[in-house]
């Protein structure tokens, strides 16, 4: 639910962003960059801790749900991503560079955050993650933010750094999307799950 949301939002952000940009948003090597950092976390999902009422019944992925989470949930990445292009736009006049670094750390972070919110039905903060899942949040999120500031960043993927204004206006930004986040995934969670039952029962049914 994490990748497929984020991938379709920065993908819908990419295209609309094309539409009145006189750059291109990202660069190749950004991009990949911003995929390796944002799911290196995920691959400590297997450790993380589960909440008990996940674990009362089975439970069947039902694939109309995940279809509309990421519908929902990409958009409103989609709509923070640009609230930070108009901002860095029509505010900051930032130029290609900054635009860029800004965009990516504020996008990387961005999924790697959404990540508490969603993990859990209960609010992120009742709901304690695994040791593994939060150092590997916690390390690539400050990698995101002070790449930009290396020689590695500045010579391979074309960084700069980011002022200290420019990095309170991320850490809004993000802040703001995690209480999105929380707010939209009570309306998702509401949502009636199919059973394994009846889902067999449709499978059944179909010829």
């Amino acid at each position: 639910m994490n990748t497929v949301s984020a991938n379709f939002g920065n993908m819908m952000t990419v295209a609309l962003s094309s539409l009145f940009l006189a750059f291109i948003p990202l660069l190749p090597s950004q991009i990949l960059l911003n995929n390796l950092v944002s799911d290196l976390p995920l691959v400590t999902i297997s450790t993380d801790n589960v909440d008990a009422d996940s674990l009362q019944q089975p439970r069947h992925w039902d694939l109309g749900l995940i279809a509309r989470f990421m519908v929902g949930f990409g958009m409103l990445s989609v709509l923070f991503d640009l609230a930070l292009i108009g901002g860095l736009l029509y505010v900051i006049r930032a130029d290609a560079a900054l635009f860029r670094t800004a965009w990516f750390v504020e996008s990387a972070c961005s999924e790697i955050l959404v990540t508490f919110a969603i993990r859990t039905r209960s609010p992120f903060f009742r709901s304690a993650p695994s040791r593994a899942l939060l150092v590997a949040s916690l390390v690539t999120g400050v990698a995101a933010f002070v790449l930009p500031f290396t020689a590695l960043g500045r010579d391979y993927f074309a960084f700069t750094p980011l002022p200290a204004s420019l990095l309170l206006f991320v850490g809004g930004i993000l802040a703001a999307y995690l209480v999105a986040a929380e707010i939209a995934k009570r309306r998702y969670y509401r949502l009636p799950a199919r059973s394994p039952r009846s889902a067999a029962s449709s499978s059944a049914s179909q010829p």
